[in-house]
Order: C-alpha cells, then structure tokens, then sequence
C-alpha cells in the first residue's frame, strides 16, 4: 500500500507504506536531498527573487501568478497545456522563494519589508478633514474589505476558492478597517485624560514632545501652551453652538467665527461696546464660568463688565439721541419750536384776521355763556402785556380801562382768536392735576370751558378758510407747552392714547411732544439707575417704549428723522451686555449653571466621573486631578476670558484666526489618526490569512483534496 505525500513544490510523491509517519520522513529526506542536488542561483536570480518576494507583498498573494505569466504566454505560443505551465511556473516562484528565504534570510527580510513598505503607499481614497466618525468607519471598513478581498482573491487553485477567499477576507478587513479609527482615537483620549489627571503624567508627555523640538531649536511646549489649547478648544466648540442672540425671542443666523465677528462689529457700528461674550448663550456662559475664581483671567473678566455696566446710563441717554434726536434743555426746545412756528404761520394769521367777521347766531350764543364773558379781560389783559391796543382789536374799553359790553359787536377775528386763547387758559386753571404723574385731569367746569373754546375756534374757521388753514398748522405757546408734557408722560402712555393726541393737536406741536418724549427717554435709564444700581436700563426703557402699536404712534409724531427701529436694536444689545454682567455678578446655583460649569470644568482639565464600575478611584483620581489642574485651569479661563471680553475688533479676529489655526491642527491631528488607521488597515488586509489556501502556498504541505491530480506524481520508494 503506498501513501501520497505533496511536497512544498506541489509535486506529489507516492511512498510504499501504510505509516503516515514513516511517509512524511521519507518525504521529508527526499525533499532535502532535492534541494541538496540543486545547483545555487545566480546573483541574477537572486536579484529575481528578490523583485519576486517584493511584488508579492506589494500585491499580496500574486506574485506566483505575476510570475508563471510568461510561462503560460510561451505555452500558448508553442501550443502547450497552457494550465499545466501556468501552474508549473506558480511552484518554481514558491520553490525558488523558499530557497531565497533559506540562503539569503536578511535579504529577504529587507525585500519582505520593501515589499510591505511600497503597500502603503497604494491607494486607500479620501475623507474630507471635517467628516465624522462614522464616515471614518466607512472609509476605513470600505479599505479593509478591498484589500482583504485583493489578498484573498490571490490565494487559490480554483475561481471559487478564490471567490470564497475574497469574500471571507473582504469580511475580516471590513470589520478591522472600521474598527481601526475609533480604536486609535480612543487611545488618544485616554492619552489625553493620563495627562490631566495623573501626576506628572504632563510633564513627562512634554518632555519627550520637546526632544525634537530642542533638535530643531523650536520653541518648547509649556504649560501655559496646553491651557491654551485646551481653551481654544472649548472656544472653538462654543463658536459653532446654538444662534446669535437677536432679541424679542428670535434666533438670528447660526452661531460661527464669522457670524460672531460681524455682531459684534455691528453693535459697536452703533454705539454699544460689544464684546463676544454678549452675542451668544454659549458664550455668555462661557464668559461667566471664567470669571469664576481669584486669577487674573478671572479679574479681568469683572472689572472689564463692571466698568461697562457703570457706562450704561450715559450711553442709552446717546442712544436717544443719536436715534431720535437731540436732548437738552425741553423748554428751551419748545420755545424754538413755537418761534418757528409763529414765524412760518405768520403770514397765514395775517391773512385770516384780514377778513371780515360775521356774527353768527352760534357765536352770539356762546359769547353769553360764563366761559366767554370770564375770558375776555384776560384776552384784554394778554393782549396789553403784548405791547398792543385792545381797541384795535375790536374790544371797547370804557375810561375806567374796563370793557364795555357793547364791544360784542365790534370785535375782530383776531380779537375773537385772544378770547378763544384766554378760554383755553380758563380750562386749564380750572383742571386738577394728578400729583402722582402730573396728568391733567379735567372736571365739569374745565370740560365745558374747553368745550366752548372749541365751539367758537370751530365757528371761525367754518366761515374764515384763511383762519381754518393757520390754526391748522399752528399751535399757539399754551398748545406747545401741553404738547412738551404730554411727551414727557409718554411712560404712562398707551399706544392709541399717544394716536388719539397726535390726531387732536396741529402738526405744528408734534416737535414739542417729541421733544418731551426724547428728554423723557434719555432721563429714564439715569432715573432707574439711581433708584437700583444693579437694575437693566435697557429693559426699562424697552418697556416704556411698549408694543408695536405705541412704537408706530411715536414714530409716527417723532417724524422721519427719528428711528425707534434703531433705537430698539441698541436697546437690545444693551440689554444682551446687562445680562453678561448679571450672569458673572450672579451667585445662584442653579441646576443649569451647575452643569454647565461641571462640563467646562471638565473640559479645562477637572476630571470627571468614575474610573471603574464600582468608582473605587474615583474620588482618589479626582482628588490628584484637582490639585494637579487647578493652575492650568486658571490658565485656561484667562485664556477666555481674553476672547470673550476682547473690545477691540480687530484683536477679536486674531484671536479668531488663532482658534481657527488650532482647529485646523486637532482637523489634521485626527486625519493623521485616520491615515494610521488606514495603514495599519491595508497592512492587515493583505496579509489575512485565506480560508482555502492554494496548494502551491506555504501552508499546504499534504491535501488529500489533491489526490486525482496524477500528473505530477512519481513513486519515491525509500528501501523500507
């Protein structure tokens, strides 16, 4: 009975006996009296198989069907069985490596890492610098499954041992490639949790980053450098969280450096020292956790805010002014205004007390009533302090200098338009006034006063058109002084009640009324101030200036020189720097402030959580981490509080590129750890282990399989 037995060549030899052992030595002594007979290969060979061993790592598992190419090319030529020397030059390439790795071991170690060397440089394909983990994983899992179904489709002796190869290696690289990122990157954090929270971890990690740094005279790493990274960091984070802060419950544009740089530019375009801190919740909370504490970071932060807010009073009184107008002495401002009035209504008067009067039923009826009769010696009396003869007027003065009462009949427009003045002047005296707002409030005797004042000025005007038109457009020193007080009471004022003024007094007043509203405005923020320090002055005077309707009715009497719209925009920054301020004063432990200062503490360096299930470290560490960190965490908040208080806009955009500069070195940090995944991918990808090796491999030495193959075989007989 003999055995079979495949040699490493893939031939077979056929041994007379029934003992696999006795077999396989006498196989073995065969085999090495084979190669003993060989006769050494040239330095030409050597120099073949030296390009052979580097070919089949380059390409794994190919380079015995690279090399039995040329001989299955020449047996197509000379008409030969192109299989049988195809497969003939697949066992001279494994014959002639096996005696390579046997002669000339370095040298084929330096081939075998040439080889495996020139791999990773084959291509693997792209991500984007920004992409996530998870496109990572894909990335890495698509490589892995590549190059593992490149190696296992270059094992086998048939196309479905080579398509069961590529499919199970493909499976095996796909689930290593996917892992190899994420591997890596958690390594790095871990790395990064050591250092903050070991003793002298930080140090020493420093230390060896510093070694080729001193070799090429670069600046060393400090500490101060890792607080400053770490704060870039959550800088960085904060920059590109939630929106700008717009007001009113409104969400402006998402929050990034861009958008943040701009607000603020924008706020200081009007007037409002913005800084960083005030645009977005993020880092409004930022700013304050970095006040937190006795550094310098922490002391700057304060004095920064609290200089600012000492500021507020003054610069909302220039807000009033440079949105709506100017602000100074009222009175004064009311007095221009009647003046220029007067002036510009002038020639109007003139014209109307040139026209005839008709003494109408109406006018007689009311020139009987105790309003009329009451007024006149003070129109007399007005008109005399003007320098000006009654009797030109139509009024009829008896020798005791009083006024006689057939005068009725003889008094003028202008006349009739004194009386008129002097009835208003009566309703006024004969109103209450309100102690606690100074509003008029009107009784039955002012209301019929004021009744008849407006009955006769009607009358006039319904037979004078000259009259009609002047009165229209003038208000007389009475009209501009309740139009100035009514502006200043506009804090009690609703929106209709403010359209319902506007609609009863001339156009000529409106001036006045502004001017009141303006002086009133600018006041209030100094006047909240001064009652509570701490108060916001912007809320105040958004709350005087009430809901859309008011704002339209003052916008409306204030005219279009003025601009609420604006206003209210510096308002609302005003009020986003208040909040900032009584966040860092704030002393509450909310909940939510809690948190947050935990998650910021722990990214500055405080650790956090336990290192185990049971947490049997977790106060140890957290103790050591403490104490290590502290210094770097002042560090790290100084670093901030710089940022986010930063005045000076141009400063601010520097500090920006500088965040975005570590940005773009953690981006290519974490793109060197995905290209290392990568290499390690391919690395292990064309070299998996296939699940149907091919016989002609290193592995296969005895495949029963094999058995109906007889053309190689020969019957070796030992002498048993």
């Amino acid at each position: 009975m003999s055995t079979y037995v495949r040699l490493p060549d893939g031939s077979r030899v056929s041994v007379p006996t029934d003992d696999p052992k006795k077999a396989a030595a006498a196989a073995r002594q065969h085999w090495q009296q084979r190669q003993q007979a060989r006769k050494p290969r040239s330095i030409l060979q050597t120099a073949g198989d030296f390009l052979g061993d580097t070919i089949d790592n380059v390409l794994p598992n190919f380079g015995d069907e690279i090399a039995a190419i040329p001989d299955a090319a020449k047996a197509a030529v000379t008409g030969q069985p192109v299989r049988q020397a195809f497969d003939r030059g697949r066992r001279e390439f494994r014959d002639n490596q096996a005696r390579y790795d046997k002669d000339h071991p370095n040298l084929a170690w330096a081939s075998t890492l040439t080889g495996l060397g020139a791999s990773l440089a084959m291509p693997a394909g792209r991500v984007a610098s920004t992409a996530g983990m998870g496109a990572k994983m894909l990335h890495g899992a698509a490589v892995g499954a590549g190059y593992g179904a490149l190696s296992g489709a270059g094992e086998g002796d048939s196309l479905s041992d080579r398509a069961g190869n590529a499919a199970t290696s493909a499976v095996i690289g796909g689930a290593f490639g996917a892992g190899a990122t994420p591997v890596l990157a958690g390594a790095a954090r871990a790395g990064r949790f050591v250092r903050r929270t070991v003793p002298g971890a930080s140090q020493a990690s420093r230390a060896v980053l510093n070694v080729p740094r001193s070799v090429m005279r670069r600046p060393l790493r400090t500490a101060r450098d890792e607080a400053r990274d770490r704060a870039d960091t959550m800088l960085q984070d904060a920059l590109g969280q939630g929106h700008v802060s717009a007001g009113f419950g409104r969400n402006g544009p998402a929050a990034s450096p861009a958008a943040i740089a701009g607000e603020v530019e924008r706020r200081q375009a009007g007037s409002v020292p913005a800084i960083a801190g005030d645009v977005t919740p993020q880092l409004r909370g930022l700013t304050a956790w970095a006040s937190r504490g006795e550094g310098p970071g922490q002391l700057m932060v304060r004095e920064r805010l609290k200089a600012r807010k000492g500021d507020e009073a003054s610069r909302i009184r220039q807000h009033v002014v440079e949105t709506l107008g100017p602000v100074g002495d009222p009175y004064r401002q009311m007095e221009a205004h009647t003046e220029r009035a007067r002036r510009e209504a002038g020639p109007m008067y003139a014209e109307a007390y040139a026209q005839p009067m008709l003494l109408t039923p109406e006018i007689a009826s009311i020139m009987q009533t105790p309003a009329f009769q009451d007024a006149v010696p003070h129109a007399v009396r007005n008109i005399r302090n003007a320098q000006r003869d009654p009797d030109a007027l139509g009024f009829a003065i008896g020798n005791d200098g009083q006024v006689l009462p057939d005068m009725y009949q003889s008094l003028s427009t202008e006349g009739f338009d004194q009386v008129i003045r002097a009835m208003r002047d009566q309703g006024r005296r004969a109103a209450e006034v309100n102690p606690v707002t100074g509003q008029v409030i009107n009784n039955t005797n002012s209301v019929h006063i004021n009744a008849r004042a407006g009955d006769l000025r009607d009358q006039l005007a319904a037979q004078n058109g000259a009259y009609r038109d002047a009165i229209g457009v003038y208000a007389d020193e009475l009209s501009q002084r309740d139009a100035l007080e009514a502006g200043m009471k506009i804090g009690t004022r609703t929106g209709h009640e403010v359209n319902a003024w506007a609609r009863q007094n001339p156009a000529s007043a409106h001036p006045s009324y502004a001017t009141g509203a303006r002086d009133f405005l600018a006041d209030e923020a100094s006047r909240v101030e001064a009652t509570t320090p701490t108060a916001n002055g912007a809320a105040a005077l958004r709350k005087v200036l009430g809901d859309r309707t008011k704002q339209d009715a003052l916008s409306g009497v204030m005219g279009d020189q003025a601009s609420l719209p604006a206003l209210q925009d510096r308002l609302e920054a005003e009020h986003q720097a208040h909040m900032l301020w009584a966040d860092v004063e704030g002393n509450s432990k909310t909940a939510m402030r809690q948190a947050s200062e935990d998650s910021f503490n722990a990214a500055a360096g405080a650790p956090k959580g336990a290192l185990s299930w049971r947490g049997m470290l977790s106060n140890a560490i957290n103790d050591i981490g403490a104490g290590v960190g502290e210094q770097t965490r002042r560090d790290v908040k100084e670093r901030v509080a710089e940022f986010t208080t930063e005045p000076n806009p141009e400063a601010l955009r520097g500090f920006m590129a500088e965040i975005a500069a570590k940005s773009g070195r953690d981006r290519e940090a974490a793109a060197a750890l995905h290209r290392s995944g990568l290499l390690g991918t391919k690395s292990y990808g064309a070299n998996i282990l296939p699940a149907y090796p091919s016989i002609y491999s290193d592995q296969a030495q005895y495949d029963p399989r094999y058995d109906d193959n007889e053309a190689d075989d020969f019957v070796f007989d030992p002498g048993f």
